[in-house]
């Protein structure tokens, strides 16, 4: 990370806190509460998965069984670390963008995200 990138994130921050970020820590019990709640719940929607080779935290191995869930999944791999957004934003957009144009192909084409 680049010295003004760390400004940018530091200035970002300082507008607005932490509190988006935490809170989806603070949510973690309650989410796994309702989750259980409902064990065969599916999510139908089309998703997009994007799994980062070298995130030791959310590794790709971690979202093996996601299909029977998540009957529309797409997935994607970028070998990069957990912040795909910042260490790949190139390859991210052109992941995104395809994805998008696939699952929505009669609404009108999506150009760019950056």
């Amino acid at each position: 990370m680049t010295r003004q990138d760390l400004d940018y994130y530091v200035e970002q921050f300082k507008k607005s806190g932490f509190r988006g970020p935490l809170n989806w820590y603070r949510s973690v019990e309650e989410n796994w509460k309702w989750r259980c709640s409902v064990p065969h719940r599916k999510i139908l929607a089309p998703a997009l998965m994007v799994t980062a080779s070298f995130d030791v935290v959310l590794t790709p191995k971690s979202s093996q069984l996601m299909e029977p869930w998540v009957p529309n999944l797409t997935r994607a791999n970028l070998d990069c670390g957990h912040w795909t957004m910042v260490e790949k934003p190139k390859e991210l957009n052109e992941i995104l963008v395809k994805w998008l144009n696939k699952v929505h192909k009669s609404q009108p084409r999506v150009m760019s995200l950056l």
